[in-house]
């Protein structure tokens, strides 16, 4: 390619981008579908208010969102309002929940017991949620919310407030959510006051004894682990590097997404003439990546707005220097500072690049991590917190929640705990056998 079609080429990419993350742009939409809510009916009103709050960052409008939402929140669960509200906020979820309503990436971490004390269900991924309550009928969540407490943890910035709502709309008691970005918690929190906020994102649950440390020398220079999704923006890393030494060892490790694959990736590296040789890995297990992980001096994500993007809260336990540019709304940019990694500069990236790499060897991002966001640090919180709960409601607590942890999906940490709580898989799969199915009981018997 030459050097124009690669500087228009660039140009593209960066117009799509900065329309893509303009927060003037966010700011007009969440206006435009605002006024949209306050002139249709109820179930468009609805869908209008809960894509507002998506992009709202204002917390006077979020105010007025989540007050307009409140009652209809608040409506008998027989209405059916929030069914309604769902399917026509995410038409692309009816035929993937018809064909498969089983819930995935779910697990407990309490049984219920005597005398009212409530089991706790833990889900990740908010179309999770929808199963839950799409897949059971009004009498049927009704028996799980009077046994069960829910712990919802978002896997994106901002979360989706009509799944949200619809959990809202079936329960009767708080609803525990664990955020993805510190930013967002105060929109999800004033959506309503039944809604309690973890003290701790959704990639806080990293397990630290999974790594170990390494003996192995660092001969990865930078490591970058993301699916090959746009939104991952592997085309600003590659700029940087085109401008950086050809002898740094860089690795990506990635799966295919939205029509991109592996070749995708390195065919994109080549229009911007990067001059290292990359290692590209497509789909490797989790133990292949945590080993290169072990391997590398510099972890980094070149996202400008996701979740919390586990893998990069790992590489920290790995021992890896992470790096993220400044301006990124991703959760675990709270966790960069002098300890653990660098905030790097748009429009300073190769230089910021470099010198993470200097610094990487004297930096302390296992210790840190372990110290702050580990999965026993994120237990504790979670215990605290329902405990509290449980006893300002009247309700008996006299077991504590399993330990959960990510690997790379929410696991059991424990096989004494994954065995105790067998029955209660058993008795769930067997009286809701479509939401609470195969891949939900299984999970537990793999561990043990």
């Amino acid at each position: 390619m030459n050097f124009l079609k690669r500087l228009q080429m660039l140009a593209l990419l960066r117009l799509k981008d900065n329309i893509r993350y303009s927060r003037t742009l966010r700011h007009l939409n969440a206006l435009r579908l605002y006024a949209q809510s306050r002139i249709s009916s109820d179930k468009r009103a609805a869908v209008h208010a809960c894509r507002a709050l998506g992009f709202s960052e204002l917390s006077s409008l979020d105010q007025r969102l989540s007050h307009s939402l409140r009652p209809w929140i608040d409506l008998p669960p027989e209405d059916g309002f929030w069914e309604n509200v769902i399917r026509a906020s995410h038409p692309r979820y009816d035929a993937p929940l018809r064909r498969e309503p089983g819930l995935t990436r779910s697990v407990l971490l309490k049984s219920p017991a005597g005398s009212g004390e409530k089991g706790v269900l833990l889900m990740l991924f908010e179309y999770n949620w929808a199963r839950l309550v799409l897949g059971l009928t009004p009498e049927e969540f009704a028996w799980l919310d009077e046994h069960y407490d829910l712990v919802l943890s978002t896997s994106w910035s901002p979360t989706d407030y009509a799944a949200l709502g619809l959990i809202l709309s079936r329960t009767s008691g708080p609803v525990f959510v664990q955020a993805c970005n510190f930013q967002e918690v105060p929109k999800i929190a004033g959506l309503h006051p039944r809604v309690r906020l973890l003290e701790s994102l959704g990639c806080d649950w990293i397990n630290p004894d999974l790594y170990p440390p390494s003996s192995e020398q660092r001969t990865i220079d930078f490591l970058m682990i993301a699916n090959w999704g746009e939104f991952k923006r592997h085309w600003d890393f590659f700029r940087a590097l085109s401008r950086m030494p050809a002898n740094l060892r860089v690795v990506l490790v990635g799966q295919a997404e939205g029509g991109r694959d592996a070749e995708f990736i390195r065919r994109q590296a080549r229009l911007f003439g990067v001059p290292q040789a990359l290692e590209v890995y497509q789909s490797l297990p989790i133990d292949e990546v945590a080993r290169l992980q072990s391997q590398a001096r510099v972890a980094l994500i070149f996202s400008r707005r996701e979740g919390c993007c586990v893998a990069f809260v790992e590489a920290m336990f790995a021992g890896c220097a992470v790096g993220i540019r400044a301006d990124a709304h991703v959760g675990p940019l709270a966790y960069v500072n002098q300890s653990t990694g660098l905030r790097l500069r748009p429009g300073h990236l190769p230089e910021d690049l470099m010198r993470l790499h200097e610094i990487a060897a004297t930096a302390q991002p296992a210790a840190w991590a372990q110290e702050h966001i580990s999965c026993y640090q994120s237990h504790m919180k979670l215990n605290r917190l329902m405990k509290q709960s449980s006893l300002e409601r009247g309700l008996p607590w006299t077991q504590d929640i399993a330990l959960p942890h990510w690997r790379p999906y929410p696991a059991h940490a424990r096989r004494e705990e994954a065995a105790a709580l067998m029955p209660a898989y058993r008795d769930l799969h067997e009286r809701f056998p479509r939401v609470f199915g195969n891949e939900f009981f299984d999970q537990v018997n793999r561990i043990l």
